[in-house]
């Protein structure tokens, strides 16, 4: 037998006593009475069954180790059968009246001012200057101007800024104009419009050189396009320009968020976790952002902004399923530093301020820990089958699912799309930036392994498309400076686009050691303007294995699998075999070379067009000619000559004979030749979540 406890809208925390005929009239109240169970000790499983409505927060429901299930008995908080539940982190604005131009405005008097709105399940933003895309800064004109306290308008694109508007802030992406690799959102102090800069009232984390992308927002002045909001405290009201036109405000669901999380699942401490409690069929949404945001330092998120529509620290076996968290201002769940065992199923992530689902767990020497094996406190879990889809909305290096520092986790069965910088990234911190003493041990190269943690991950099955949609140096899938033994198997990553500099499809970047790259499938990746698609696979780091992978159609990239060592990080022991590389650039590119590169690469399938297979970068051979990015091509009989004979000697230049490559059928013919060379078929219709959800 389960114990069941009831919530509905129109229930009663007073008189109500938790039935299905009297139920309660929160959530909190619910807590309650399952932590006085559990006090008592729980006796049999514990359901509470949510009726359908909205459930306003204006604070977090908070859940600690004193309303934990059991294995026998666990607590589960579901939605009650074939009624929808919203639990949200904001307030209705209502009372619209129509302006000009488009423009409504509300009263606005609820005591907060959010930094972002949303508008029938949609993001709504700042109004900002310019409306779409964005500036780039200049040279500061006079050297008093610091590159980390301002930025400097191009002559003839410095707006009018009002006197004395208190609410204006800058989106920036710090560095040499060519860093796009994180955002910060800088608060706004003073315009000197003589000398077209505006200053902010805290330092960037880097230096904002000439050529850095911007815009600024939060002036009335600033409302010009659909799609935009502004709020002037000192009259009182809201203004907003619905992005459809003949929308009526008065007709839509307005909500102005108030919280940063809106379900927090937090143990006393790591001795102390909060487990055995399932959350199903259920809507999160609506979270506010940072007036204020800086990046991640050394991958780190900084505690300020760790947050999530979902925030879990001190936890165990705690399961997410089949839920829906929409608009969060920052992620949609935050593992945070001690989690292990969560599993997150069948969920819709979706339009989020950041990440989908981050795991992040202890930095390398942060904490009192005995040692490494000791700080290694947030893995094991899995995320599957879950949608995940428009990241990354106010923070420009979002991603679908980020692992710091986090490992032995199953990421398998997902679909990831629309984020502007990564699908899935692995992080961790490469040698050359580890501290030289952690923990009371020196780091050593032999060692230093033992300090990351984003290890032995399995990242299988997903089906991630249009990413690296607003930065740059980046991938589909990505690791840095991370442990040892992670597999990328079984992937589709496809119909994704670089639209300025230059991006990857499997981006193995620096200090990326000992991966496994397999059975992946990467498809109509392509370039637009500036953009530059590299290598559709990369590896940088030591001793990682690329082998039955499909690259196909993709005309744009100069290469099929690329490699570079940079940083003092070595780059060696590569192994290559049993690839099929088709329309999609040169064979090999090496930005530099040594002969430890390659451990072996042999028995692949090369097919571009009927044209010759070439190999191109810098190698120690006569060049044939320049490549398109300023180095060298090399044809094949060249490189079959290196390491006295031994690269790709069995391997072939010829057309695979796929079923149906027209219609997308990449399947191959029983004849094909690539079976000679050891091909195994990928099961192409696997990607994806294996559970339909309604999106």
């Amino acid at each position: 037998m389960t114990r069941t406890i009831y919530v509905a809208t129109d229930g009663s925390d007073r008189d109500g006593n938790g039935t299905v005929k009297e139920p309660f009239g929160s959530l909190d109240r619910a807590v309650q009475e399952i932590r006085n169970l559990t006090a008592a000790g729980l006796l049999k499983p514990v359901t509470v069954y949510i009726r359908g409505g909205c459930y306003e927060r204006s604070e977090p429901l908070s859940l600690d180790e004193r309303d934990s299930g059991t294995p026998e008995c666990p607590v589960t908080y579901r939605a009650y059968p074939g009624e929808e539940v919203v639990i949200t982190g904001g307030k209705a604005v209502t009372g619209w009246e129509r302006m000009e131009d488009g423009i409504w405005r509300a009263s606005y008097d609820l005591g907060y001012v959010p930094s972002t709105l949303y508008a029938d399940g949609r993001r709504v933003l700042q109004a900002r200057l310019p409306s779409v895309g964005y500036y780039e800064t200049d040279t500061p004109i006079t050297p008093l101007h610091d590159h980390r306290l301002g930025i400097t308008f191009k002559e003839g694109e410095a707006p009018e800024i009002p006197a004395g508007d208190c609410r204006l802030s800058v989106f920036v992406w710090p560095g040499e104009g060519e860093w796009n690799w994180f955002s910060e959102t800088k608060t706004a102090v003073h315009y000197d419009a003589a000398n077209r800069y505006l200053s902010f009232g805290s330092p960037a984390s880097w230096p904002i050189g000439e050529g850095s992308r911007f815009y600024i927002q939060g002036s009335l002045a600033f409302l010009r396009a659909p799609g935009q909001f502004c709020i002037d405290e000192s009259q009182g009201y809201v203004y907003y320009w619905p992005a459809d036109s003949g929308a009526d405000p008065n007709e839509q669901t307005i909500i102005a968020p108030a919280i940063k999380r809106i379900l927090q699942i937090q143990g006393s401490s790591p001795e102390l976790p909060v487990s055995g409690i399932t959350f199903s069929d259920l809507t999160f949404s609506s979270t506010d952002f940072f007036p204020e945001y800086r990046m991640m330092e050394n991958n780190v998120d900084r505690d300020e902004h760790r947050e999530g529509l979902i925030y879990m620290r001190n936890a165990a076996n705690i399961r997410i399923e089949r839920c829906r968290l929409l608009q969060s201002g920052s992620c949609g769940i935050y593992l945070d530093r001690d989690a292990a065992g969560i599993r997150m199923d069948g969920n819709i992530i979706a339009s989020f301020g950041h990440i989908g689902i981050s795991l992040s767990g202890y930095a390398p020497g942060e904490g009192a820990f005995s040692g490494p094996a000791a700080a290694d406190r947030n893995g094991h879990h899995a995320i599957t089958n879950n949608y995940i889809e428009h990241g990354g909305e106010l923070v420009g290096h979002g991603c679908g699912i980020l692992l710091y520092q986090s490992g032995h986790n199953l990421i398998a069965h997902n679909r990831i799309s629309h984020m502007p910088r990564y699908g899935i990234s692995m992080k961790g911190l490469r040698y050359g930036e580890l501290p030289a003493e952690i923990y009371g041990l020196t780091v050593t190269w032999e060692n230093h392994w033992d300090f990351l943690h984003t290890r032995d991950n399995l990242i299988a099955g997903n089906d991630i498309s249009s990413v690296m949609e607003d930065s740059q140096d980046g991938g589909m899938i990505e690791a840095w400076g991370v442990g040892r033994g992670n597999i990328i198997t079984n992937n589709d990553l496809h119909d994704s686009g670089i639209h300025f500099s230059f991006g990857f499809g499997i981006y193995l970047d620096d200090a990326a050691d000992d991966f496994t790259v397999c059975n992946n499938v990467i498809r109509g990746l392509y370039s637009t303007g500036k953009g530059k698609l590299w290598m559709l696979i990369f590896s940088k780091g030591i001793g990682n294995r690329i082998f039955n992978n499909l690259l196909v159609d993709n005309p744009m990239a100069i290469s099929g699998i690329g490699s570079q060592e940079m940083a003092g990080e070595q780059n060696k022991d590569i192994e290559i075999a049993s690839n099929i590389v088709y329309n999609s650039g040169n064979l090999y590119y090496f930005v530099n070379y040594t002969d430890e590169r390659f451990a072996s690469a042999d028995r692949n399938l090369y097919w571009r067009n009927g044209e010759p297979c070439r190999i191109a970068g810098e190698l120690p051979l006569a060049p044939k000619g320049p490549d398109e990015l300023g180095r060298n091509v090399y044809e094949w009989s060249q490189w079959r000559t290196l390491r006295e004979g031994s690269y790709d000697a069995a391997s072939l230049c010829c057309d695979p004979l796929f079923v149906d490559r027209a219609a997308g059928d990449y399947r191959l013919q029983a004849e094909s030749p690539a079976y000679s060379l050891g091909w195994q078929d990928i099961a192409l219709g696997e990607f994806g979540p294996r559970q339909s959800y309604p999106v």
